[in-house]
């Protein structure tokens, strides 16, 4: 048998329900890794949280917006660079994995590696040529700021790289610990570092930390992948199949750059028509409320290849029943989230600075957002894993849509509140469709209403 009719499907069901692991396995697997990721990704949070409190309280709200802006665009053009590739590696490595096909498993390594990082390069330099051009328009701070951040980019893809092979091979606690725990807890000490050498550090300065912090990111990850790559795979010859990883990363690719950009939109928006000095307390809303998704973040690390394998099994009961409970932990995690700075919201706003509480308001509406959103539990890898990427990308663009209009109407007369409408009400609809598609086309409910009951003798 070939790896491609391992994973393309026309291998006999029954023989890869025996391949697959069994359902009792999978739940307890769900369960201890979703803890331990969701410890990561709460550290991870609230580090990541800490950090740009540190940044926004160090250079002030208007160094902090440029800071701001540039993540948010640099973020973005990361999952252009990526072209899928991290999503490949998890919807591909753990069937060549389960199949014993080690040298595909190197072949994907290396070469979606090399893809990825040549794509950043390109993507890196025509920034720098954009920024270049835009130069006049600007001051040197913005400049030099954009210029940094741009030239990070094939060093964060790489590190988005080590952290999909983690998650491929069901690492879920490693998966997200350099690029949410150590990256963080790096730029802390180099800005206060920064601190004590410059009187004001700037958003260039910030920049610089960032990137060193992604450096060291990197070179930890991959140190940690290549001394746990199994000892029999090491000097198996790669073997390559550069075409099909690309064609169906493309597709892979538009999912990723559309939810991406749907992410990042009303920060872009708002930083176009209202200036970087709005982004700053707003991108402070937007980093508080991400609190709310990391309990569904933390299942997803398992949750991904889970579904890959239950879905190429033909197990759609056992799919349903683990997509469903995942559901309900997310939501939970959201809403004790939300309740908590609907609360304290405020005041921890104020901890940024002078005049960041005013995003208060537009923290409530994203966090509202965040709650409706988990409650339709992971639509996305549901599909994306499922092979309808070509579905999730045309519903997630509707979302994108609704986003764009609503925040080019709303943003002029509200400002950042008027962003936050536009980024929750595109989640919600997006999700929504995608749930409905979803439970006609597999026959699944995955939100938290979806069916929990287990077979005999499943935990």
């Amino acid at each position: 048998m070939t790896s491609h009719q391992a994973i393309g499907g026309s291998v006999d069901p029954r023989a890869a329900a025996a391949r697959a692991p069994d359902l009792a396995g999978s739940l307890r697997s769900l369960r201890r890794g979703a803890s331990g990721a969701f410890l990561v990704t709460v550290a991870g949070t609230g580090l990541g949280f800490l950090s740009n409190m540190v940044i926004a309280r160090l250079t002030g709200r208007a160094e902090y917006g440029i800071y701001a802006l540039m993540i948010s665009w640099v973020s973005l053009l990361a999952v252009v660079a990526q072209a899928g590739q991290d999503i490949s590696i998890v919807r591909f490595m753990p069937s060549y994995i389960n199949g014993g096909f080690w040298g595909e498993v190197r072949g994907l390594r290396r070469g979606v590696g090399l893809l990825v990082f040549a794509t950043s390069v390109c993507v890196a330099a025509i920034g720098c040529m954009i920024v270049h051009e835009l130069g006049a328009r600007h001051d040197a701070a913005w400049r030099d700021t954009f210029y940094i951040g741009f030239a990070t980019l094939p060093i964060l893809t790489q590190l988005q790289q080590s952290g999909a092979l983690h998650r491929a091979f069901k690492r879920p606690v490693v998966t997200n610990l350099y690029s949410t725990v150590l990256r963080p807890l790096a730029v802390i000490p180099l800005m206060l570092l920064l601190a004590r050498v410059v009187v004001h550090p700037d958003a260039p300065m910030a920049s610089a930390a960032s990137a060193l912090a992604v450096l060291l990111a990197l070179a930890a990850s991959a140190l940690h992948m290549s001394c746990a790559w199994p000892a029999h795979a090491r000097n198996i010859t790669p073997r390559y199949e550069l075409r099909r990883w690309a064609v169906i990363g493309s597709q892979l690719s538009l999912l990723s750059i559309i939810v991406a950009g749907g992410n990042w939109l009303s920060v872009l928006i708002l930083g176009a028509l209202m200036g970087t000095g709005e982004v700053g307390p707003y991108y402070a809303a937007l980093r508080m409320a991400t609190f709310a998704l990391f309990a569904q973040q933390s299942v997803n690390v398992v949750l991904a290849p889970m579904i890959a394998e239950r879905h190429d099994a033909g197990d759609m009961a056992g799919l349903q029943i683990v997509a469903a409970r995942a559901a309900r932990f997310g939501f939970a995690g959201a809403l004790a989230v939300g309740v908590f700075f609907a609360v304290a919201g405020k005041w921890i706003l104020g901890l940024f600075g002078h005049e960041f509480d005013i995003a208060y308001v537009p923290l409530l509406i994203l966090l509202s957002g965040y709650c409706a959103s988990t409650a339709f539990g992971e639509v996305g890898f549901m599909l994306s894993m499922t092979k309808f990427q070509k579905q999730a990308s045309l519903f997630v663009l509707v979302g994108i849509v609704v986003n764009l209009v609503a925040a080019l109407l709303l943003v002029p007369r509200l400002g950042a509140a008027g962003a936050a409408i536009g980024a929750a009400l595109s989640l919600v609809v997006w999700r929504g469709v995608a749930w409905r598609y979803v439970t006609t086309r597999l026959g699944i409910d995955p939100s938290v209403f979806g069916k929990v009951a287990t077979t005999s003798g499943v935990p």
